[in-house]
Formats: C-alpha cells, sequence, structure tokens
C-alpha cells in the first residue's frame, strides 16, 4: 500500500471505525505471519494477531504521525512479548501441522521444506535483536523507517542491526554449507 492511502486511510478510520477493514484487510496477512514466526502456533498466532488489530482499533485515535503498518506491528511485536512473558517460551508445533506440510507431497518438496526448518532453526541460534532485525526487514518487509517507529529506535541504528544481523547470519549460514539462503526463505 502507498504511504498516501494509508495516511489516508488511517485518517478516515480514526472518525469511522467501517473505514479501518481496509486497513485490516491489507495487513492483517502480514501480522499473521510475523506472530506465527514468533509463537509457531497458529492458534495462538490466530488469536494474537485477533488482539492486536482489536487493540488497534480502539487506539486508532492515538495515533499520531508514522506509519500505520509501523504502529501496528509495535503492538504485534508487544502482544508476543507479554505472550512469552505471561506463558513462558513454549515454541511447539502439533503434529497435525506438520502433516498438513507435507500431506501428499513428493519426497523434494517434504526436503525442501526441512531444508527451510533448518535454515530457520540456525535463524533461532542468532542473539534475539538479530533475529528480530533480520525478520522485520527481510520476511515482514518493513523498511528501516518501520522498524525505527515499531521498536523506538533510530533509521539509522536500524539500518546498523539489519547490516550487522546479516553480517552473523551469513556466517552462520556458510558454518553449515548453506550457500543460497533465498532457495529456503523465500515465500510459499
Amino acid at each position: 500500500m502507498e504511504p498516501e492511502e494509508e495516511a489516508r486511510l488511517t485518517e478516515q478510520a480514526k472518525t469511522d471505525p467501517g473505514a479501518f477493514g481496509a486497513l485490516y484487510d491489507e495487513y492483517m496477512p502480514s501480522v499473521y505471519a510475523f506472530i506465527m514466526r514468533r509463537v509457531s502456533n497458529r492458534e495462538l498466532a490466530e488469536d494474537l494477531t485477533s488482539q492486536v488489530f482489536e487493540k488497534a482499533l480502539k487506539s486508532i485515535k492515538s495515533l499520531k504521525g508514522g506509519s500505520f503498518r509501523g504502529w501496528l506491528f509495535k503492538i504485534a511485536g508487544n502482544a508476543v512479548i507479554d505472550q512469552y512473558r505471561s506463558k513462558g517460551r513454549q515454541q511447539t508445533s502439533s503434529l497435525a501441522e506438520a502433516g498438513e506440510v507435507t500431506n501428499g507431497k513428493t519426497s523434494h518438496a517434504v526436503d525442501e521444506v526441512d531444508n527451510r526448518i533448518a535454515v530457520m532453526s540456525l535463524l533461532d541460534k542468532l542473539p534475539e535483536g538479530h533475529r528480530t532485525a533480520l525478520v522485520m526487514h527481510f520476511l515482514d518487509g518493513m523498511t528501516v523507517d518501520e522498524m525505527a517507529q515499531a521498536t523506538d529506535s533510530t533509521p539509522n541504528a536500524c539500518y546498523m542491526k539489519v547490516y550487522r544481523a546479516t553480517k552473523a547470519f551469513a556466517e552462520l549460514l556458510e558454518q553449515h554449507g548453506i550457500k543460497r539462503i533465498d532457495d529456503y526463505v523465500r515465500e510459499a
């Protein structure tokens, strides 16, 4: 969504909750994916996504300037942090979910899923700050300005976090013999 269109819809949604639907339709899939990558549980990701949009709808009048998307991802990040604080970090995936991913797939597709899981598990070995920077920038497609808003930081600081995290992740991948990361991390 173009920044001008986002700003127009955000202003409209402040006085007309029905206008919030267009923002929801635009950002719900990426917020869900952002949360799902952090909690690895479909039901929990759905619940947290719902809570994020409920909170955003209730507090949209308080948004002053900045990107709606950056603000929304800040709410989503805080929701995940609150979840971990209240329940402890428990990443679980059900066998049924694993079956859905591989059901009816060829062995090559299953191997590809295994390779993606290996790359994502290497991502988990990075320090939290590096992991968050990479996920926000490369997987969630956030600009450094949006990252700065979402993390209460500066664009320059976010740029450096992405740079350092990319360098650290490249070294980790090289140690594990993975040469072409885009073969494993591209969106399905």
